[in-house]
């Protein structure tokens, strides 16, 4: 029997312990060198050496003591926070909301500017402005913001940085964010992207969706969308456009067999105005829909407009549950977490009528900065493995 020998210069060996123990200490610790001796196999002086690079390169640091054991105690390491900062932000019709997180995933600042649905501003001026309030509540300086990304309603060119075409967002179509932003931030390491293909990244992380590696996001809020999740990664499309539900077309009601029925955009079924007059012909109330609706969902009452609700929402899933066989469908967006366990009761009284697999249909359990927190989830994903992947190297160790 033939055994394969792997080997590699001394530069890469040490790169591949170094990311070992980097994402062993972001993962578990702090950790003491004995047992990132057992993790790695290192011998004593080769951990010793390789935590000596680390601390020097400052990407990790001295955390304490091991307590409760005899004799003298062992130190603990852990990942220094401060070897990497990035930026989450959300841009909705409302404002502008950002974060600055450090690398361990700690939010340690937030900021943001409030707008009207529909007003007239200078995109670039107010983005800067958010971002150089966001770095200086942090302590740190715009330069020091590693990754940034930018979650947007609309149809996104993740390649060009344009939001290519997003109805709610008049003064960002066309607007070229990372060549923007390059004199704020001193790169372009700034991503765009779909604001409800980042709360999907956050449902997975810290949502309904933890563990699931197949399911469907379907968005109601400032409009209808959707994200799709397939062996745990998105679904974008040939042209990017994938989850874009709005413009599909469906039944407006349920029909007995032989009644004709009228085909709507899903859009003019779920949109916000749609939604409004749904409220209003059913008589819920409180302070706008969504208010109306956690209020009426309280309760065992307004079964009609729940019904009612519910139709729409299936309609618009019936299709993508048919094609993709999902695990879950998460009902999101300021609409379906208000409506929360009501409406997706409702939703499965339908669809488990249908010739169609019937997946979870559970609400989001993510909360209403989602869009902001799945923008800095996935500005760590790469700024880690940019960091991880340089180790001591790429910070002038020898």
């Amino acid at each position: 029997m033939e055994i394969e020998t792997l080997s590699g210069s001394p530069r890469l060996l040490r790169n591949l312990n170094e990311r070992a123990v980097l994402k062993r200490l972001l993962a578990e610790g702090p950790l003491t060198r004995m047992e990132l001796e057992a993790f790695t196999g290192l011998s004593k002086p080769a951990m010793s050496e390789l935590l000596r690079r680390l601390e020097a390169a400052s990407l990790i640091r001295r955390d304490g003591e091991k307590a409760g054991s005899f004799g003298p105690k062992a130190g603990l390491w852990c990942i220094e926070p401060a070897s990497a900062f990035v930026g989450g932000i959300d841009v909705s019709v409302h404002g502008i909301r950002a974060a600055v997180a450090d690398v361990t995933g700690r939010t340690i600042a937030v900021s943001g500017r409030n707008c009207q649905p529909g007003e007239r501003y200078d995109a670039q001026e107010r983005l800067v402005a958010v971002i150089d309030d966001v770095a200086r509540q942090a302590g740190i300086s715009p330069l020091e913001i590693d990754q940034l990304v930018v979650g947007l309603p609309g149809i996104v060119d993740t390649e060009s940085g344009n939001l290519r075409k997003g109805q709610q967002l008049p003064n960002w179509q066309g607007f070229h964010i990372p060549e923007a932003l390059e004199s704020v931030v001193g790169h372009r390491r700034v991503i765009i992207e779909n604001d409800v293909n980042l709360v999907a990244l956050e449902e997975m992380s810290a949502g309904a969706a933890q563990g699931v590696q197949s399911f469907i996001l379907f968005w109601i809020g400032d409009g209808v969308g959707g994200a799709a999740v397939v062996g745990g990664k998105l679904l974008r499309g040939y042209t990017g456009m994938a989850g874009e539900l709005g413009g599909t077309m469906v039944p407006d009601r349920m029909a007995a067999p032989g009644e004709m029925v009228r085909m709507a955009l899903l859009e003019d079924l779920l949109g916000p105005a749609s939604i409004e007059r749904l409220v209003d012909e059913h008589g819920l109330e409180g302070d706008g829909s969504a208010d109306a609706i956690a209020k009426a969902a309280t309760g065992s009452g307004h079964a009609a407009f729940f019904a009612d609700l519910s139709y729409r929402v299936a309609a618009g899933l019936t299709g993508a549950i048919g094609i993709l066989d999902p695990e879950m469908v998460v009902l999101g967006g300021a609409i379906g977490h208000a409506a929360g366990r009501r409406l997706s009761r409702g939703v499965i009284s339908i669809l488990k009528t249908l010739p169609i697999a019937l997946p979870q249909i559970v609400p989001s359990a993510v909360g209403v900065d989602s869009v902001r927190a799945g923008a800095v989830e996935l500005a760590l994903d790469h700024a880690r493995e940019r960091l991880f992947a340089g180790g001591s190297a790429a910070r002038g160790q020898p």
